[in-house]
């Protein structure tokens, strides 16, 4: 076998002509840049999901725990003793959200809908350790949302709320920003509202308490926490930050699948490459080929060699596109290369993406790639092996 593989080498190698040598190197360049075009966007698309998956985990709560009639003060307290008794358990929080619509300085005749998310105590993205009692009530407001309502730390806001049963008046609450967070999630940045629980309490009593968001040290660690919150607390239903955006994650796996299948078919195209390169240097070498079937070379051995060498061709451009793809990936990494103007970046979910280059998928993408390229030089290769050295 190992000099099957050295006279491969040496039949691509040795006296090339000008024919052979261009459809070589055509070859190699287009495995090279099929290749490096599934390593770059496999990166993108990973890239991509570890984005959406960072900003989703910082700003929600890696479990929430549902009261379906809501909870009283001292249920709070219990369920929250109970609940930061488990190991692995960080972090509970009564919370609630409502929805409101928050005037726009100099334009409050086009009020902006708002997300008011009230906990007790300010989330681990602000940059706040507790609420300040009083009035005006303190906020901690998206960067999105103060550019587009026009505000600033230390600014005003003014909320309307939704009215109460019976009544066509939308509640007003006078907000003062005392904190503007970015989690480069437009979703989060654009809509949401941080208040006191409290606060919304005392202008919407009918609110209530909606239930408990839970932090773990691992955030992927869901399902073994689930399975103890739910031991520990029957009366809540628990959902976890994956299976509340499982569509989300669901249209990025299909998407991801569609382009690897899309971009390994322009690999295929590319192997093509390879089949007329073998197609060349059958006829380049054919007196070569009939030395070595006179001196006891079988038909099947000239198949091997011929194969192996569009293995070799082709596998050379694997591997190169495949570092290629890693280098380029981490240069546009590095210069933050894919970035969102605001209006894509509502669209897109996330102002920036980094290409992360997954193990698994790059050795998936070397191995796809390198049987494409075994399939393509197969064929040629034993129509060459069944001519006569004669011929």
């Amino acid at each position: 076998m190992i000099l099957d593989v050295e006279l491969a080498i040496r039949f691509i190698k040795n006296r090339a002509g000008v024919l052979l040598r261009g459809t070589a190197i055509a070859a190699l360049g287009g495995i090279t840049l099929a290749t490096m075009a599934l390593v770059i966007t496999l990166a993108l698309m990973a890239g991509y999901r570890q984005a959406i998956a960072g900003a989703l985990q910082r700003g929600n709560a890696h479990l929430v725990g549902f009261a379906p009639m809501g909870l009283e003060q001292d249920e709070v307290v219990e369920a929250s003793r109970s609940i930061g008794s488990i190991n692995g358990v960080t972090r509970v929080e009564a919370v609630s959200y409502v929805a409101g619509l928050a005037d726009v300085a100099g334009d409050p005749g086009r009020p902006l809908p708002v997300v008011l998310k009230a906990v007790a105590r300010p989330p681990s993205f602000t940059s706040l350790d507790r609420w300040s009692p009083g009035t005006p009530v303190e906020s901690a407001i998206g960067a999105g949302l103060a550019s587009h309502l026009g505000v600033g730390v230390g600014d005003h806001v003014t909320v309307r709320l939704p009215p109460g049963r019976g009544s066509w008046v939308l509640p007003g609450l006078t907000l003062k920003v005392v904190d503007i967070f970015s989690l480069a999630f437009s979703e989060f940045d654009n809509r949401w509202i941080v208040v006191p629980l409290d606060a919304i309490l005392r202008v919407a009593p009918g609110l209530g308490i909606a239930g408990l968001e839970i932090e773990l040290v691992d955030p992927l660690a869901v399902d073994s926490a689930r399975t103890a919150l739910e031991a520990a607390q029957p009366g809540l239903v628990f959902s976890d930050w994956r299976e509340m955006n499982r569509s989300l994650f669901a249209a990025l796996r299909w998407q991801t699948l569609s382009l690897f299948v899309v971009l390994t078919l322009v690999v295929a195209v590319a192997s093509f490459q390879v089949s007329s390169a073998l197609i060349v240097l059958a006829i380049d070498k054919r007196r070569t080929a009939g030395m070595l079937q006179a001196l006891g070379a079988t038909g099947g051995r000239i198949w091997r060699i011929l194969t192996l060498a569009g293995i070799v061709l082709g596998g050379c451009g694997v591997l190169i596109g495949a570092g290629a793809g890693v280098m380029v990936a981490g240069v546009l990494t590095a210069t933050r290369a894919i970035r969102f103007p605001e209006h894509l970046a509502e669209v897109y979910l996330v102002d920036h993406v980094s290409f992360i280059v997954v193990p698994s998928h790059l050795v998936g993408i070397i191995g796809v790639c390198l049987f494409l390229v075994s399939l393509a030089s197969a064929w040629p290769a034993l129509q060459s092996a069944r001519r006569d050295p004669a011929e």
